[in-house]
C-alpha cells in the first residue's frame, strides 16, 4: 500500500469536481483528482452542458435583461419553500461569478440561448438568456486531451441551441459537424467537460483514473485522505487540507433507491459508474442528509440492445412529445399530462399513485404517434428515413395498436379522437399543451396555429414505451455556505466537502431550467475550491 501526500482531493470528475479543482489550485493547493471510471467528466460530459444562470453578464452583454430579485422570486416558488432562503440568495450571487470565473481564468466559453425558463409564464422566469450553451471547444491544440474525455451517444458534434433549430433532417448542417469531428471539436456537456480538464491541467492539478474511493481516513474527528483501489492494488491518499466529494449521486444503486426514492425500476440515464460511493462515506463520516426524496427526473426510452459502458442505454425523451402529432398514454390508454411539460415535472405524473387500485396506472406509458409524425421527425435514434426498428409497436389502426400493447383499444381510440378534434385547431382544453413559450420551444414553428399540436390521423400508427428515468439524483449530504459537509448538529465534519450530487441541490424538488443540474454543481465547486484556496497551499509536490 503506497502513500501519497497532497493539500487537496477531489472524488470525481464531473463538472463540479473539476471547478473545485481548479479553483483550489488558484490558492496554491496540492490538487490530486481521483476518477473511478477510465475516463474524465463523469456525468457532465454527457449531457446538454448547459447551465442555468440568472442575471450573469454574459445576458447583458447580449441585451437580455434580468434582476436579482425576479430571479429569487421565480426560485421560491421553484424550490416549492423546500430551500433556506440564504442558499437561493447564494445562488443568484455565485452563479454569476462563477460565469465571469470560467471565461476569466478557463478555456471555458458560454454564450445564452432562447431558451425559456421551465416555468416560462411564472412571476420572475425569462424566456431567454438564463441558459448559457457552450461554444464549441477545440482540442487539436491540446495533444491527447479529447483521448481522455468521455464521450456519449446521447449528443453529437452540436451545440445544443443547434440541436433545437435543427430539428428536422432537412435543417442540418452535415457538413459543419462533420468537420468538427474530424478536428476533434467538443460541443455541449464535453466541450464543458474538456474546458475544465484543460483549466485544471494548466494549474497543474493531477489525475488518477481507475482508482475507485474506498473509505475516508478519519483522524482526530478530521478527515485526512481516502484509501482507494487501482488496478495497481491498495493506496492510500492524504489531504493536508480537504478531501472534497464530487462523486456524483446513486441513481445507479438500486438498494439505495429503493430505500429513498421509495420506487424501484427507474432508467438512469447517467453514466453506470454512479453508485452512491462518496454518498455511503459521508453518511459514515456522520454527515445530514436532505432531498433524498428527490431525483432529476426524466421520461426515458430503453432502445432493446443498445448499451453504453457495458450497461443498458437509456435516452432522455424530450423533443418527441412536444412536437405536433404525439401523445402520451396510460396503460389505460388515457391521456395523463400535457406532454410538453418540463421532464422533471412530467416525470413526476408518471410516477402518480392510485390509491383505489393500489398501482402506478401511467408507468410505463406510451408515446403514441402517426406516420406523418415518423416521416417527419426522429424519435430518439431513429431518423424519419430509417426503417422502422423492431422495437416500434405498429398497427393499422389505433383500436388495433391497442391489442398490441394490451390497453382499453375503445379507450384509445376514444382518447385520440377527441384530441384530434381539438388539435386540428391548435387547442387542448384537457392539459394545455402548447399553453406556454416553455411549451413551444421543442414544437415545430413551421406547424401551426400550435406548433405542439396536431391530429393523429394517418396510418400506420406507431408506440414507443416509456418508462421513469433519471438523470441523476437529487438528495445528498448537507453543506454550508463554503461547501464544507454538516453533521445533524450544524457543525462541519472537519476535513471534508461536498459538491454536485452527492449534495443536497439547492433546487430542492423543482427545476428552473435547462442546466438547473449542472449549475447548482459548478457553483458548488466553486464554493468547495475557494474555500479550500483560501486556507493556503505548499504549492510543491507531485506534478
Amino acid at each position: 500500500m503506497r502513500d501519497r501526500d497532497f493539500d487537496t482531493l477531489v472524488i470525481g470528475s464531473g463538472g463540479a469536481g473539476l471547478l473545485a479543482a481548479r479553483r483550489a489550485a488558484d490558492g496554491g493547493q496540492r490538487v490530486l483528482v481521483l476518477e473511478r471510471a477510465p475516463v474524465l467528466g463523469g456525468t457532465t460530459a454527457v449531457s446538454g452542458g448547459m447551465v442555468w444562470v440568472p442575471n450573469s453578464s454574459v445576458m447583458r452583454e447580449h441585451g437580455m435583461p434580468d434582476s436579482r430579485e425576479d430571479a429569487l422570486r421565480y426560485l421560491k416558488r421553484v424550490t416549492e419553500g423546500a430551500v433556506e432562503t440564504w442558499r437561493l440568495e447564494q445562488y443568484v450571487e455565485t452563479a454569476p461569478e462563477v460565469v465571469d470565473y470560467l471565461h476569466a481564468k478557463t478555456p471555458v466559453r458560454f454564450f445564452p440561448i432562447d431558451r425559456p425558463d421551465y416555468h416560462s409564464h411564472w412571476p420572475g422566469a425569462r424566456d431567454v438568456g438564463r441558459t448559457l450553451d457552450n461554444v464549441p471547444f477545440p482540442t487539436a491544440g491540446r495533444p491527447g486531451l479529447i483521448e481522455r474525455i468521455r464521450r456519449g451517444k446521447h449528443f453529437d458534434a452540436v451545440t445544443y441551441d443547434e440541436r433545437h433549430r435543427w430539428h428536422s433532417p432537412e435543417l442540418f448542417d452535415h457538413e459543419l459537424v462533420a468537420r468538427r469531428r474530424a478536428e476533434g471539436v467538443l460541443t455541449v456537456g464535453a466541450a464543458l467537460a474538456a474546458g475544465l480538464v484543460a483549466a485544471c491541467d494548466e494549474a497543474g492539478v493531477r489525475f488518477v483514473t481507475g482508482a475507485r474511493v474506498r473509505g475516508l481516513l478519519v483522524e482526530d474527528g478530521r478527515v485526512t485522505g481516502v484509501r482507494v483501489t487501482t488496478a495497481d492494488g491498495p493506496a492510500v491518499h492524504r489531504a493536508s487540507t480537504g478531501v472534497v466529494l464530487a462523486s456524483g449521486g446513486y441513481e445507479w444503486n438500486e438498494r439505495l433507491k429503493r430505500a429513498h426514492l421509495g420506487v424501484a425500476g427507474t432508467r438512469p440515464i447517467s453514466p453506470p459508474w454512479n453508485h452512491g460511493d462518496g454518498l455511503l462515506m459521508a453518511m459514515e463520516a456522520g454527515a445530514a442528509l436532505a432531498g433524498m426524496s428527490q431525483a432529476w427526473w426524466v421520461p426515458a426510452v430503453a432502445v432493446p440492445g443498445e448499451e453504453y459502458d457495458d450497461a443498458p442505454l437509456s435516452r432522455h425523451l424530450v423533443g418527441e412529445r412536444c412536437l405536433p402529432g404525439s401523445v402520451i398514454v396510460n396503460r389505460q390508454g388515457r391521456r395523463f399530462v400535457n406532454e410538453a411539460v418540463n421532464y422533471n415535472d412530467i416525470t413526476k405524473a408518471f410516477l402518480t399513485f392510485d390509491p383505489t387500485e393500489h398501482d402506478y396506472p401511467n408507468a410505463p406509458a406510451w408515446l403514441v404517434f402517426d406516420e406523418a409524425f415518423r416521416r417527419r421527425y426522429p424519435i430518439t435514434s431513429v431518423q424519419p428515413g430509417d426503417p422502422v426498428p423492431d422495437w416500434f409497436e405498429r398497427a393499422d389502426s389505433p383500436t388495433a395498436l391497442a391489442r398490441r400493447l394490451g390497453i382499453d383499444p375503445d379507450r384509445l381510440a376514444a382518447t385520440l379522437e377527441e384530441f384530434n378534434r381539438h388539435a386540428a385547431r391548435g387547442e387542448d382544453p384537457a392539459f394545455g399543451r402548447g399553453g406556454t413559450s416553455h411549451d413551444r420551444y421543442y414544437g415545430d414553428d413551421r406547424h401551426g396555429p400550435n406548433p405542439c399540436l396536431a391530429p393523429l390521423e394517418q396510418g400506420p400508427f406507431y408506440a414507443v414505451r416509456v418508462e421513469p428515468g433519471m438523470i441523476g439524483t437529487k438528495g445528498g449530504v448537507v453543506t454550508d455556505a463554503g461547501g464544507r459537509v454538516l453533521r445533524h448538529d450544524d457543525t462541519p465534519i472537519a476535513g471534508l466537502y461536498a459538491c454536485g450530487n452527492v449534495a443536497a441541490t439547492p433546487m430542492g424538488p423543482g427545476y428552473p431550467g435547462s442546466g438547473g443540474t449542472l449549475g447548482p454543481a459548478l457553483v458548488g465547486g466553486y464554493l468547495c475550491g475557494s474555500t479550500l484556496a483560501a486556507s493556503g497551499g505548499s504549492g510543491e509536490g507531485e506534478r
